[in-house]
């Protein structure tokens, strides 16, 4: 026979699961009950007081027995929370135990009555052993209903009532059957709205906490998102930091070299080759100075913009391409450009994140050439076209030179052109040519640049 927890759950889903605890009160909530419940006996107190002044003295219950009855109904409140199925217990106990002659009166108070609607309130939507609290709850209820049964039969309560005094009721039914219906009616609202008010709260607060544990996963996952979008650029200005060291200070060494060479036989060449020293050494300066400047921007919020420090210069594009070819062809690399578009003005009109990768991708093909092949010429080819996939910009540069001895780099170039063609669905192609010479070539898909960022 299935479980009568996991049947009701299963007809209703929108309760929490059977096995889900409402986390405790804080010691300060746990504080504040004990307060509340002092509070509210003293209260009980009072409007006893003010019944007993309403009250025949023959009639009136005795006053000390009175005070235990309200103190053992609303000093179990003080500790609602911290024990919630057994100070429903000793309430149901003081509840049943005041429905004698003496007191009946007394638990009939509204103070009493709302004391015991709290302890039952409070079972239901606080306690963490919904076995156990089931179990009491039917415990209680079949006590309470077997008392009624049997105080329906019981003289001394119609009696204590007054119903046996109504000898030509108003009413249409007659005065058992009333006297019993009302009871039985009043009995279910009570225990009925205590226990489903119980279930509201107790099913609030699980979706009070998944609100919260899904709130704290969306800030998490925020959180994960920003640190990516940190990390990524990182990885981009690390990739144009390569970029400038490597083709800037790489050809410093090389124009360096090439002038203590050439310096006693030919001064001139030698003059022109410390100018592209001092224009490489500068360009790097410049360039490291607007990489880092976005740092700064970010970091030091006493920048202003615009000032002379924290300005940047727009980052380099294939509206550039001639200026990397006279740097290059300085530094003593000779460029032959090749342009193939299937529209013209295609390369020129490419996204800006697109350019500067096409643009950067040159730059490291060609710098290989300089550090680590004997030629002194190179072959710059550019393409675009279309195919299935949409369309497409290519970049090849070739030479036909040896390596050169004791120049092996550790491949961050290499890297750097194989992640930024990845960043933009490209291919990559790299190595030796036969019989002698290399190859760098990148197709690079054209796509938006937000395209681009949502993909990556």
């Amino acid at each position: 026979m299935r479980r009568l927890p996991e049947l009701v759950h299963r007809r209703l889903p929108t309760l929490p699961p059977v096995d889900w605890e409402r986390p405790a009160p804080d010691r300060n909530g746990l504080r504040r009950d004990v307060i509340v419940a002092a509070g509210f006996l003293l209260l009980a107190l009072a409007m006893h007081e003010l019944m007993q002044s309403l009250t025949e003295r023959e009639d009136a219950p005795d006053r000390l027995l009175s005070y235990l009855v309200l103190a053992s109904l609303i000093v179990p409140l003080m500790f609602r929370r911290r024990w919630p199925i057994s100070m429903m217990l000793i309430g149901s106990s003081a509840f049943f135990g005041a429905g004698n002659e003496n007191t009946y009166r007394v638990g009939m108070e509204l103070c009493a009555q709302l004391a015991y609607f709290i302890g039952i309130y409070t079972a239901v939507t606080w306690s963490k052993n919904r076995r156990g609290l089931w179990t009491a709850m039917s415990v209680v209820l079949l006590f309470m209903a077997t008392w009624l049964i049997i105080s329906f039969f019981s003289s001394d309560l119609f009696k204590a009532t007054g119903t046996s005094m109504v000898e030509e009721p108003a009413g249409v039914l007659p005065t058992t059957t009333a006297f019993v219906l009302y009871n039985l009616l009043m009995n279910l609202m009570f225990f009925g709205g205590a226990i489903f008010l119980g279930m509201v709260s107790w099913t609030n607060a699980y979706a009070s906490q998944i609100v919260e544990i899904q709130a704290q996963r969306i800030a998490e996952q925020s959180q994960q998102l920003a640190d990516r979008a940190v990390n990524q650029e990182r990885l981009r200005i690390a990739r144009e930091l390569h970029d400038v060291i490597a083709h800037h200070i790489a050809s410093v060494g090389v124009q360096a070299s090439a002038a203590r060479m050439v310096h006693d036989r030919d001064p001139q060449q030698s003059i022109e080759l410390m100018r592209g020293i001092e224009s490489s050494a500068r360009s790097a300066v410049s360039e490291t100075r607007a990489l880092l400047g976005v740092l700064r921007e970010h970091d030091d919020p006493d920048d202003v913009p615009g000032s002379a420090e924290g300005a940047r210069n727009p980052e380099p594009s294939m509206a550039q391409l001639d200026e990397l070819i006279a740097t290059n062809e300085r530094q003593g690399l000779s460029i032959q450009l090749s342009c193939d578009e299937h529209q013209p003005g295609f390369i020129s009109s490419l996204p800006a994140g697109l350019s500067l990768a096409l643009y950067r991708i040159s730059g490291e093909a060609l710098a290989n050439v300089r550090a680590h092949s004997t030629a002194r010429t190179a072959t710059l080819s550019l393409r675009s076209g279309t195919d299935a996939e949409g369309a497409w910009v290519e970049v090849e540069v070739t030479d036909s030179g040896r390596p050169r001895l004791d120049s092996a780099g550790g491949g961050y170039g290499l890297r750097g052109i194989r992640e930024r063609a990845k960043l933009h669905h490209g291919l990559v192609e790299i190595g030796p040519r036969i019989p002698h010479g290399w190859r760098t070539r990148a197709r690079l898909r054209v796509v938006s640049d937000a395209a681009t960022r949502l993909s990556s």
